[in-house]
């Protein structure tokens, strides 16, 4: 019985931990946010880079966009690439990021695949948030239909 208290305890204990960094994290990001939208991006790049070491994935998507469009740094295609593919797994936007990058040849090499699978992968939830990948996705058919068509 002892050794199911210890256990129960640090199972509530874990929980609480987690619970406390990701409202830490939460409070960065959203510091951050507040900056980046005022266009304080010397500000607001090292708290997302705070929040994403504390695991908020979010803040990743805000790191890609500051190094693709050069917020508050040089523009830097390749670190753009790397931080919507570490927010890949859990964020939408990061995923039509992904895929806009692939079609594009910014900061990776040109595959219309890789763009496909990512827009995919973001459209898949199918509402406002996705929408630019589902219209990304539609673009693409289009051009597929009207210049990849093969003729017999």
């Amino acid at each position: 019985m002892k050794k199911w208290l210890i256990f129960l305890a640090l199972v509530l204990s874990a929980c609480t931990t987690t619970h406390q960094t990701h409202e830490q994290a939460k409070t960065v990001f959203d510091k951050a946010l507040t900056a980046y939208q005022t266009q304080n991006y010397t500000t607001a790049l090292p708290l997302f880079y705070q929040a994403s070491e504390l695991g908020f994935f979010k803040a990743d998507r805000y790191i890609g966009l500051a190094y693709l469009n050069g917020y508050g740094v040089e523009k830097n295609p390749k670190k753009a690439f790397e931080a919507f593919s570490k927010a890949s797994d859990k964020d939408i936007t990061s995923q039509y990021w992904l895929g806009y990058l692939y079609e594009n040849g910014i900061g990776t090499e040109k595959d219309l695949k890789q763009a496909i699978y990512w827009y995919q992968k973001s459209a898949q939830r199918g509402d406002h948030v996705s929408q630019p990948a589902i219209d990304a996705l539609k673009r693409l058919n289009l051009y597929i239909n009207r210049y990849c068509r093969v003729t017999y």
